[in-house]
């Protein structure tokens, strides 16, 4: 039996490609709030293994997987938003408050998947986990960081990467639904398709558009999520619209200028 021909592989992948994302909506219609800030990512998958050998195995002992156990490990830097030097991150926000919950208040939807620019899209995986929260803390000059323990509650769930088709986008909630028709309100915009392949997929200028008026200014925060400023407009209610490179959405949230 001859040897099987190796190939040289080419580069290397990094631990800094995986991406976690919080379902802050309902299982069958998600809201996939990124985690921000991780320093350190760990995945686990480890089966439980039981001794079936018998006699017939000639003295050659033998096991089988019965069961499996998963998890993720993170460390996350507790850094505040660019565009609200107040708040943290939502994405860790929500894991905070749910750990310090018992019960089912404590029982969250992950997925978690790998991201490398030009790169395989293999892993990617769903799944409900337990979460403790536990600060690190340090000395007078240290950063403030956490470490994160996800344990898997039930299956883990291999999907469709993220990034496996491209979609065309949505808008289905705005926070806050209204403002002033002078402008200038701050209006965070939930929905879906903002980004591909983990990266702003809006159309540039005129890619966020209250009615027929561009926004002032915005910022794709995830794939769920954009920030924008609200621009002058007549009062009454009107759509809110996004462009990506995929086309403009077809499901629109209302803002109502008063």
């Amino acid at each position: 039996m001859s040897s099987v021909p190796r190939v040289a592989l080419g580069g290397e992948t990094l631990n800094r490609k995986w991406y976690c994302d919080l379902n802050t909506g309902t299982y069958a219609a998600p809201v996939w709030t990124p985690v921000a800030g991780i320093t350190d990512f760990k995945p686990s998958f480890a089966p439980t293994l039981q001794e079936d050998s018998d006699f017939d195995g000639a003295g050659a002992k033998s096991k089988v997987a019965t069961a499996y156990e998963w998890g993720v490990d993170l460390n996350l830097a507790r850094k505040v938003k660019a565009s609200d030097s107040a708040s943290y991150d939502d994405g860790q926000e929500a894991i905070r408050a749910a750990a310090a919950q018992i019960g089912l208040g404590n029982v969250l939807d992950i997925r978690f998947y790998e991201v490398t620019s030009g790169g395989p899209k293999a892993e990617a995986y769903r799944g409900y986990v337990v979460a403790s929260w536990g600060e690190n803390g340090g000395s007078m000059d240290a950063l403030d960081t956490v470490t994160l323990t996800l344990d898997g509650r039930g299956a883990r769930t291999p999907i469709t990467h993220p990034d496996g088709a491209q979609v065309v986008p949505t808008t289905t909630a705005l926070s806050p639904s209204g403002g002033a028709a002078v402008g200038g309100t701050l209006v965070r915009i939930v929905g879906t398709g903002f980004m591909k392949a983990g990266v702003d997929d809006v159309v540039a200028s005129t890619g966020v558009k209250f009615d027929t008026t561009a926004a002032a200014s915005w910022i794709v925060e995830s794939d769920n999520v954009i920030y924008a400023v609200a621009p002058a407009h007549a009062a009454g209610g009107i759509s809110v619209k996004v462009t990506s490179s995929a086309g403009a959405s077809v499901t629109m949230a209302t803002f109502t200028y008063s």
